[in-house]
């Protein structure tokens, strides 16, 4: 939870509700000149970062590094890993899975299966206690897709990237995996492969859910957008997770 809380701050929209208080409090104190150059810079960095403009830059400075790899082309690997962000979890009243964005992960993962890139799939997610895993959710949709459950191994604990790669290594050990593919966003895919590297296992990058596609360009590119606000703060999330990330591998060495 600290963990999550902690870099809010740094986020554009917290930044600019944090420029907006101090603004008020030089205001009080009489100081206007102060208070309106913190306003306008406030201004500043919620237009900035909820334009299209700086979104697809901030993402496309993520992923440039992982480009598409069509599934022929991929490489074989002892087991497909799939990192959670597939489900937002139950629909109240009806008890099926809502999915989120990130569905390409499972989509993908199936492809790859199916097209035997190989013989398993490690399902990685869990939830808060009382709640089910999304590892549970995720291979009940691929079950649906026709993956068999013999062939899914569930790792239902971790909350975050650095368990994911922490309870799956349980896993690869068991199995004696030394080798996956590593299905997760593109935009996620740097500090995924870091961490799960960072275990000792060889990763080969599948990355999917790309946030980039081919569109006409807009003059509604340089006015601010709710959806645009929130791919620069998932860009600047991914940012800062992996330099935290490279830090606290630094202390440890």
């Amino acid at each position: 939870m600290l963990t999550k809380l902690l870099p809010l701050p740094v986020y554009p929209l917290g930044m600019g509700i944090g420029l907006i208080v101090v603004s008020f409090i030089f205001l009080r104190g009489n100081r206007k000149w102060i208070a309106g150059l913190t306003l306008l810079l406030s201004v500043i960095v919620l237009w900035g970062a909820s334009t299209q403009k700086t979104a697809e830059l901030v993402m496309h400075s993520l992923e440039r590094h992982y480009p598409p790899v069509a599934v022929q082309d991929t490489p074989k690997a002892e087991a497909i890993v799939v990192l959670g962000g597939v489900t937002r979890g139950m629909v109240p009243g009806n008890g099926l899975t809502d999915l989120s964005g990130g569905v390409d992960r499972i989509v993908h993962a199936a492809r790859l299966f199916k097209a035997e890139k190989a013989p398993l799939l490690v399902l990685s997610g869990g939830n808060a206690p009382g709640y089910r895993s999304e590892a549970e959710d995720m291979a009940d949709i691929l079950q649906l897709m026709d993956i068999p459950a013999d062939k899914m191994l569930l790792e239902t604990k971790s909350r975050n990237t650095q368990q994911n790669a922490l309870y799956c290594q349980e896993i690869f050990q068991q199995r004696g995996i030394r080798n996956i593919l590593l299905v997760t966003s593109a935009s996620h895919m740097r500090r995924a492969e870091a961490i799960f590297n960072g275990i000792g296992v060889f990763v080969i990058p599948a990355a999917t859910d790309y946030q980039l596609v081919e569109r006409a360009p807009s003059f509604l590119d340089w006015l601010p957008q709710a959806g645009a606000l929130e791919m620069t703060t998932k860009g600047i999330k991914e940012y800062i997770g992996y330099w935290v990330y490279l830090l606290t591998e630094t202390v440890k060495d």
